[in-house]
C-alpha cells in the first residue's frame, strides 16, 4: 500500500476532502475522546481466538521498516505511536495515542510539541519514556540497515550534524528531538514548515523503541510490545501468535480494543483455499478473516446473496491499481507510450475479478479528491469509454522510437490475482510487438525488491497505492518525485521519474501552503507525468470485497489505512 518517499512539501493534510475518511484536527468538543478507554463496540464480547489466514507473511513488523497498509493496520495491536487512527461506527479520527494532545505548532509550523501520557508501560512493566520515543525515531535514520520504512523523520527533522543512526553513531545525539526535563512532552524541530505533521507522527518512525531491547535487523522478528497484545511466537512464513499484554492499560489508550484472548495469523494458503474456507464458514474459518485475500472467484456466489450479507464487506477503497514504466530501463518516451496504448484495461480488470473490483481509471488520484483529480485521455482515448487495447497506436509509437526496447520484464507479486493480471498485461504487450517475460517476486519482499536500482531491474512494475492522507501530497509526491530516490533505491518512485522540467514543477509545490492550490498543482503534475512522459498506466481504483467467518464481529473498513480491519474484532459467543 502506502510507501511514501521524501520531500512531501508543506501542505495542510486535507482529510475532509474524502468523505468518511479522517478529520485531521478534532474540534475542541472532541477533546473528551483523548482519554481512554476506546468506546465499547456494540455487541462485542471478550474471549476466544481470532484466526487470520493470509497468503503471505508480512514484509516487516518492525515499526521503523513497515510501510504497507495492511501491516500498518495490524501492527497497532503491539505498536503504539504519538497519534493513531480510530475507526468507530463508520467515523475515522486521528487521535492522541502516546501523546496526550494533538500537538501544538509554533514558529510557522517548523516546531511541534506534544504532551505525553504518563505511566504507559512496555510489556515488561517498565515505563515508556520520552527517550524511548526519541530513540525510535533516531533508529529510523539507520535506513541502510533498516530498509523499507517511511523516510519522514529524515525528510523533515533538522539534522545539522548529519546524524546517521544509533548503529553507526551510538553515542551521537539528534538535537532536533527534545524531551522536556520532566519527560512529559516531546518537541520536534523541522527543517521546513509541515502543517500536517500530526499525520506523520502516526507512522512507525515515531513509535517508541526500548533501546535495551533493540536487536537491529532481528527486531523485525519480535518487536517489544507497547500495545494491547504481545508476540508469543513468530515463525517467519508460517505463523504469528499474539496474546494479551497484561501491562497495557486501556485507560491510557482511546484508540484500541483487545476483545480476543489470542490472535493467530497463518501464512501460506493460496487464494482459492482462503476464499473457499471463508465462504464455506467451516472449522476455524468460522472465527477467521484475511488481511491479504479478497473475494475473486467467489464474488458471484456472495454478491447480492442474503446468506452472506452479515459477513460480507464491500466498500470503495482508496487504492489505485496501476503499472509503472521504469524510466531507468525504458528510456524512450515513444516506447513508454506504446506500452500505455497496448495495455487492455478490460482484460486486466477481468483478471482481477471483473466489474465488482473496480472500473477503468485514468489517474492514480481518486476522483473524490476533486481539487487534484484530472479527467484526461491516455493514448488519445477516454479510458472509461474506450478501455480496450489500442494496438495500432502502440505499434505506431514503437515505430517512432529511437531507442527501440521491445524486450520487457513485467514484475508482479505471488499473491491473489496478480499473476493473472500480469499475464493479461503480457499478452496485450505481445500483441503490440513486445516480447515479454513475467517475473514473479515473493510478496513479503516485493516492495524492497522492485525499488532496487541497478542490474536486473524490471521494466513494467505492477503497483498499488493508497494515500497516506486524503490529499495529493500523499500520492503524487510519493510516487513521482525524483527527489525521493537515491542512486540505488527508488524508494516509492517505482517509475524512477526524474525529468528535470517536471522536477522544477515539483519543487515549486514545496512552498504552497494552501491545500486546494497544492492539490491543483500536483494534479497538473500527475497529468504531465502520465500524458507527456508516459511514466504510469493507471488501470482501476479498487473496490474491496471481503468476507469473514460467522463467529467474527467488529470487522470494518478502516478509514485510516483503507483496509478491512481486525482492530475492533471480537469472537461471538
Amino acid at each position: 500500500m502506502m510507501k511514501l518517499g521524501r520531500k512531501t512539501g508543506s501542505v495542510i493534510a486535507a482529510f475532509a476532502l474524502c468523505a468518511g475518511v479522517v478529520a485531521a484536527v478534532p474540534s475542541a468538543s472532541a477533546a473528551s475522546s483523548f482519554a481512554g478507554p476506546a468506546p465499547v463496540v456494540k455487541g462485542a464480547t471478550k474471549g476466544g481466538t481470532l484466526n487470520i489466514f493470509d497468503q503471505s507473511d508480512f514484509e516487516h513488523i518492525d515499526p521503523a521498516r513497515n510501510y504497507v497498509g495492511g501491516t500498518l493496520d495490524f501492527y497497532r495491536f503491539f505498536t503504539r505511536a504519538l497519534l493513531n487512527y480510530r475507526t468507530y461506527e463508520g467515523k475515522t479520527e486521528l487521535l492522541p495515542d502516546l501523546a496526550a494532545d494533538m500537538g501544538t505548532a509554533s514558529e510557522g509550523a517548523t516546531v511541534w510539541t506534544f504532551k505525553l501520557r504518563q505511566n504507559v508501560k512496555w510489556e515488561d512493566g517498565s515505563k515508556i519514556t520520552c527517550e524511548d520515543i526519541k530513540y525510535g525515531t533516531m533508529r529510523s535514520y539507520a535506513d541502510d540497515v533498516l530498509t523499507g520504512g517511511t523516510t519522514y523523520a529524515k525528510d523533515f527533522l533538522q539534522n545539522p550534524g548529519s546524524y546517521k543512526g544509533p548503529y553507526i553513531q551510538p553515542s551521537a545525539d539528534l538535537p532536533s528531538i527534545i524531551c522536556s526535563p520532566s519527560g512529559d512532552s516531546i518537541t520536534y524541530k523541522l527543517s521546513q514548515p509541515v502543517a500536517y505533521f500530526q499525520s506523520i507522527v502516526a507512522y512507525g518512525s515515531f513509535a517508541p523503541i526500548k533501546k535495551s531491547k533493540d536487536t537491529g535487523v532481528n527486531y523485525d522478528n519480535k518487536p517489544f510490545s507497547s500495545g494491547p497484545y504481545k508476540i508469543q511466537t513468530y515463525n517467519r512464513g508460517k505463523d504469528l501468535t499474539l496474546i494479551r499484554n497484561a501491562q497495557w492499560d486501556p485507560t491510557t489508550d482511546p484508540t484500541r480494543w483487545n476483545y480476543p484472548d489470542k490472535i493467530v495469523v497463518k501464512f501460506g494458503a493460496d487464494q482459492a483455499v482462503i476464499e473457499n474456507g471463508l465462504i464455506s464458514d467451516s472449522g476455524l474459518y468460522k472465527t477467521a478473516m484475511s488481511l491479504d485475500t479478497e473475494l475473486v472467484s467467489g464474488l458471484s456466489t456472495v454478491v447480492g446473496n442474503a446468506k452472506y450479507k452479515s459477513r460480507f464487506l464491500q466498500y470503495q477503497s482508496p487504492y489505485s491499481r496501476h503499472y509503472l514504466i521504469n524510466m531507468d530501463t525504458v528510456t524512450d518516451v515513444n516506447v513508454r507510450k506504446a506500452i500505455q496504448c497496448a495495455i487492455d484495461y478490460n482484460t486486466v480488470i477481468l483478471a482481477a475479478g471483473g466489474s465488482n473490483v473496480g472500473s477503468p481509471s485514468n489517474s492514480m488520484i481518486p476522483s473524490s479528491l476533486s481539487n487534484a483529480y484530472r479527467k484526461f485521455d491516455i493514448c488519445g482515448r477516454d479510458t472509461s469509454k474506450k478501455p480496450e487495447a489500442q494496438v495500432a497506436a502502440a505499434k505506431d509509437f514503437l515505430s517512432k522510437a529511437t531507442v527501440k526496447k521491445t524486450d520487457l520484464t513485467v514484475a508482479f507479486r505471488d499473491k491473489g490475482t496478480e499473476k493473472a493480471r500480469a499475464s493479461a498485461v503480457g499478452a496485450a504487450l505481445e500483441a503490440a510487438g513486445f516480447k515479454v517475460t513475467l517475473k514473479e517476486y515473493p510478496k513479503a519482499t516485493y516492495y524492497t525488491a522492485i525499488a532496487v536500482r541497478g542490474a536486473g531491474e524490471p521494466d513494467v512494475i505492477q503497483g498499488s497505492w493508497g494515500y497516506d492522507w486524503a490529499a495529493a501530497t500523499g500520492i503524487v509526491l510519493a510516487l513521482l518525485d525524483g527527489d525521493t530516490m537515491t542512486k540505488t533505491d527508488a524508494k516509492s518512485n517505482y517509475s524512477r521519474q526524474n525529468d528535470s522540467a517536471l522536477q522544477k514543477l515539483f519543487r515549486a509545490t514545496d512552498s504552497i501552503t494552501d491545500v486546494k492550490k497544492s492539490d491543483k498543482a500536483l494534479g497538473d503534475i500527475e497529468q504531465k507525468a502520465i500524458q507527456d512522459l508516459a511514466t504510469v498506466v493507471p488501470v482501476y481504483m479498487q473496490v474491496a470485497n471481503a468476507i469473514f467467518g460467522s463467529k467474527v464481529g467488529g470487522i470494518q473498513a478502516d478509514g485510516g489505512y483503507g483496509t478491512t480491519s481486525p482492530a475492533a474484532a471480537y469472537i461471538k459467543k
